[in-house]
């Protein structure tokens, strides 16, 4: 029956080495507590890569015990400065820092200058890069397959200088309140997966496509034929409207108003002519699953495809609605 007391026994000795563990880090580190002295030296200047500078990055930590050499060097001195920037630390504020982390440095062997100028390390983007990082992105998110773009000035401040790691970017384009030339993106840095920097850009560029133009006046309500039209490339950077770019798009619809020669042609200058007119004589059909009822009806209102038009009907002389089907039919639903 030892069973028992031999749990006990580990269960202690298990508490023991834990308590042994933890005291490192729960009690006060003095030089006494140590079997070697510990060193601190530093030069006046070094380099950091990372946002935080921890004391292990700025201080070289000498001191038998490798447990305690981790937690000195673990201890959170503060932010670096900018990339490319530099951040002064004196030597009272690390001392500050040891005490504040349960850390007795007297005894200790301290070797630090007044001040350590932390430089956080940088890459250095040029205007010229992010140009063609610009260039690339409208070259290959052009309109179409058949426009042609033409960047004519990026204009982008300075240089930039970015942590370095790996590095990622995106351009987006910016909002227009106006229709304008001048286009407002940006390109978003990305380091290590991380959002690091905006950079605004102005584009100024051209996309000429090919459009619908007139090759002469076009008087109001004319249908247009093909000889009326031709193709010509055109800037459609800043059109507040669509352009027609297919001769096929316009033909057989007509002018809603007159059109100068040369003018370059978008929907709200075309319309469908109207097939059927106040008079004509249609054929009224009514289709309801497979039975079909036709009869011969009179236009009331003037109408185009699809449109809805009031028609007599001859036979019984009442007045209903009917869609526009073609020049010569309308269909009503029952």
């Amino acid at each position: 029956m030892q069973t028992k007391p031999l749990i006990m026994t580990r269960v202690f000795r298990l508490f023991a080495a834990l308590m042994a563990a933890l005291s490192m880090y729960a009690l006060p580190v003095t030089a006494s507590s140590v079997s070697a002295p510990v060193s601190l030296h530093a030069a006046e200047k070094v380099e950091t890569n990372s946002a935080e500078i921890l004391l292990g990055q700025i201080v070289t930590i000498g001191t038998p015990s490798e447990a305690l050499k981790s937690r000195l060097a673990a201890i959170r001195i503060g932010r670096a400065a900018a990339a490319g920037q530099a951040r002064n630390i004196s030597r009272d504020y690390i001392l500050l820092r040891l005490r504040q982390s349960g850390i007795d440095h007297k005894g200790f062997d301290i070797r630090l200058p007044p001040k350590i100028q932390v430089q956080r390390s940088a890459i250095r983007i040029t205007r010229e890069e992010m140009e063609m990082m610009v260039r690339d992105h409208f070259l290959t998110t052009a309109p179409s397959d058949e426009a042609q773009v033409n960047i004519t000035a990026v204009r982008i401040k300075e240089d930039i200088l970015l942590p370095r790691g790996e590095i990622s970017h995106d351009v987006e384009r910016g909002h227009q309140s106006a229709p304008s030339r001048m286009l407002p993106v940006a390109i978003i840095f990305k380091v290590d997966g991380r959002r690091e920097r905006k950079v605004p850009v102005l584009v100024s560029l051209e996309v000429l496509q090919s459009v619908v133009v007139s090759r002469r006046p076009i008087p109001r309500l004319k249908i247009i034929t093909p000889d009326d039209v031709t193709l010509r490339p055109v800037n459609v950077i800043g059109r507040g409207e669509r352009m027609i770019g297919s001769i096929e798009e316009v033909v057989g619809k007509r002018a809603r108003r007159a059109i100068s020669m040369h003018a370059e042609l978008h929907p709200g200058l075309i319309e469908w002519p109207p097939v059927v007119k106040k008079g004509d004589r249609v054929t009224i059909v009514a289709e309801s699953g497979h039975l079909r009822i036709t009869t011969t009806g009179e236009v009331k209102t003037t109408g185009k495809v699809g449109q809805q038009v009031r028609v007599l009907n001859l036979d019984s002389q009442k007045s209903i609605m009917a869609q526009v089907v073609d020049g010569h039919t309308v269909r009503v639903s029952f």
